[in-house]
């Protein structure tokens, strides 16, 4: 027997940590006969994975701690917070007293092993300890295998030997299958084996009477008969049948009671099945092949010289990706009912996907626009990509190309008829779905200045992309991959302003004043959450006090920031700007180029930032706050310092247009 991978071994033991920690040791642990100290019940210290007495009184039947307050989560802890509105639940939560098993037996099955597995703590002495006596709880495994004769019904519940009030019961039904297109075998039935707790409650020491670590198991001579899944077969839902599609070929060969339950294959059959307090499911690794033919080094499509070449390097793309469809097509042929029809109409929603792609590179070799704001995005992504994680030869995935291919067409044309198309990107946490959204992103922010460069490089401003988060899952890696990007971006931007425009690419942080400041304050200004605050208590305790913006490291470089990284401008007493610069004077943000991050509010409604990064909880501001409604386009003035809109009509001098709304929504 060949040793498991390393990293398989190290998720087995952290399972392992898992269920000792909330269950406890189970049968065979090198833990099964564990001393608990007198003063910590088994109860407390364990939170689930016992039964309870049926005969507990109502009032020792739950947690005690469940009436306990929530606790205050401090405003600092997170990058965007919540008021603590957690509720208790209305329902009074209960421990079990009983836990059980359903499956199914064949014809030929005449009878069950079932072992019964459980702890019982006992509260004894230890040896030589002293007068009084040191009492720890003793824990003891327990474990009765029984043999049960199947008889065609329900039996009566019976005594678990050895147990002193624990019982089980089996309960046997026929199946019924006149009428209904079951896919079972003829004389299956089911059955149902449970463990009950049926012992004194004891009201001084409750633990005494728990059954700890409680555990059924059934073995059987013929295997089991996988359940059939009726409410994936007859389901309404669209997402269900695809579930019920996706998972045909995945048995179920028992349902638990109270508990989870869990079965091994030997050999394509189960003969064993047990219950399970943490459920658990194998998921198998999602991995990505190269297509043959084509082109996926960004550096490459980086530099493509025409529309032809763009041609060669993507068009494999669509045909292997056809070539897939019409082998599922065939697949799907095969079925039958409502699964070959959910089968169908997924590869034709996949063939129109198809089409997309396929627009989308017809776009890139006819529009010499969208050709470079393509080049553009691939320069940008695989630089952002080698300064931050040392990449040498950054290359995209297939289904990250795809998936950029196929949003072209309607980010390049207004009107096109995929432009309120929502996108679902469903891929395994460490897949790259951000670097595919992002290297959309890019592509988007460019085109916008390619497409608006009047009044003197100005025109293509104005918030292109927004990127929505939930509240509470802003994390500082997505905020410095994303500011990383933009930092790319810039420095292109700085290579060709004739072509991209001489309003700096920026991205702003719209995420709430318990992670960024509202406003800059100013001297006198009583407020401790402004700008002149956060960056004023910094620079006096950096190690005591958190950054003035959710980032700790520049996102180009990764350098730690310092009290020198921030400064108000013009002066601390009255600013207008807060700029933030590298520590590291070898950076190229550092020095006279600012990182191309606006963190305060009143300074995002002024700069209008190509790609806004925002919780759904700043949304809310839109109908209080005249000036952030530039954020979703209009602003019709500017002056050296930004822009202006409806609610600052004074300010400014007019544009030859309006700038245009957001041309992308990211939700993540």
């Amino acid at each position: 027997m060949t040793n498991p991978p390393p990293t398989l071994a190290i998720r087995a033991q952290l399972v392992e940590a898992l269920k000792l920690d909330l269950v406890g040791p189970s049968a065979g642990h090198h833990l099964a006969p564990e001393q608990l100290p007198e003063t910590l019940r088994p109860a407390a210290w364990y939170l689930t994975g016992f039964l309870i007495p049926s005969g507990t009184p109502a009032e020792q039947a739950s947690d005690p701690d469940e009436d306990d307050e929530p606790e205050e989560v401090p405003e600092q802890a997170g990058i965007d917070q919540e008021a603590n509105d957690d509720r208790r639940s209305a329902k009074k939560g209960f421990f079990p007293s009983s836990i059980g098993l359903t499956f199914l037996v064949a014809a030929a099955t005449k009878e069950l092993t079932i072992t019964l597995r459980w702890g019982d703590y006992r509260l004894s002495p230890l040896p030589d300890a002293g007068d009084p006596p040191t009492r720890v709880w003793q824990r003891t495994q327990r474990e009765e295998p029984i043999t049960v004769a199947l008889t065609g019904g329900p039996q009566p519940p019976k005594d678990v030997p050895n147990a002193n009030g624990l019982q089980y019961q089996v309960i046997e039904r026929p199946i019924n299958l006149s009428g209904q297109a079951l896919p079972l075998p003829p004389g299956t039935r089911s059955v149902s084996v449970y463990l009950v707790n049926n012992r004194a409650p004891v009201a001084d020491l409750p633990d005494l009477a728990y059954a700890f670590q409680a555990e059924i198991e059934v073995r059987c001579a013929e295997p089991f008969v996988p359940r059939p899944n009726l409410s994936g077969i007859r389901a309404a839902e669209w997402d269900e049948r695809v579930a019920d599609l996706h998972y045909a070929d995945v048995p179920e060969y028992a349902v638990g009671h109270g508990v989870s339950a869990d079965w091994e294959l030997t050999d394509g059959h189960c003969r064993r099945i047990c219950t399970a307090w943490i459920p658990a499911a194998a998921v198998e690794k999602t991995v990505t092949v190269a297509v043959p033919g084509v082109e996926l080094s960004m550096d490459a499509l980086g530099a493509l010289p025409d529309g032809a070449a763009a041609e060669a390097a993507l068009r494999p793309l669509v045909g292997a990706y056809r070539d897939w469809l019409a082998a599922q097509q065939t697949s799907a042929a095969q079925l039958d009912g409502a699964r070959r029809e959910t089968a169908e109409t997924l590869v034709h929603n996949a063939e129109i996907a198809a089409e997309r792609i396929a627009r989308g590179i017809t776009l890139l070799a006819q529009s010499p626009e969208a050709l470079d704001a393509f080049r553009t995005a691939n320069r940008a992504v695989a630089r952002a990509l080698k300064k931050r994680l040392k990449i040498e030869q950054p290359r995209w995935r297939a289904f990250q190309l795809a998936f950029i291919l196929l949003n072209l067409p309607g980010l390049a044309d207004p009107l096109d008829q995929d432009r309120s198309s929502v996108d679902l990107l469903f891929f395994p946490t460490g897949g790259g779905k951000t670097e595919a959204y992002l290297g959309l992103a890019a592509f988007a922010i460019v085109l916008r200045r390619l497409r608006h460069s009047g009044d003197a490089g100005k025109a293509g401003a104005g918030v292109s992309v927004i990127m929505r988060y939930t509240l509470r899952l802003l994390t500082l890696d997505q905020l410095a991959r994303a500011a990383g990007l933009v930092c790319a971006l810039e420095l292109e931007r700085e290579q060709a302003p004739e072509r991209y425009g001489t309003w700096p690419f920026e991205i702003g942080l719209w995420v709430g004043k318990a992670a960024t400041p509202n406003v800059l304050g100013e001297k006198g200004d009583k407020r401790d959450d402004t700008a002149r605050a956060l960056v004023r208590r910094y620079q006096t305790n950096p190690k005591g006090n958190p950054s003035p913006i959710p980032l700790e490291n520049c996102p180009w470089c990764n350098t730690r920031f310092t009290p020198a990284s921030f400064s108000l401008l013009p002066n601390a007493d009255r600013p207008s700007e807060l700029r933030i610069v590298c520590s590291d004077f070898a950076c190229d943000f550092s020095g006279a180029r600012p990182l191309p991050i606006v963190a305060v509010d009143e300074t995002i409604y002024r700069r209008l930032p190509a790609f806004l990064i925002a919780t759904v909880d700043k949304f809310a501001a839109l109908p209080w706050v005249g000036q952030s409604g530039a954020l979703l386009g209009g602003a019709d003035r500017h002056d050296g310092r930004g822009f202006y809109g409806a609610a600052e009509p004074r300010l400014g001098q007019p544009l030859s247009q309006p700038l245009p709304p957001p041309d992308l929504i990211i939700q993540d």
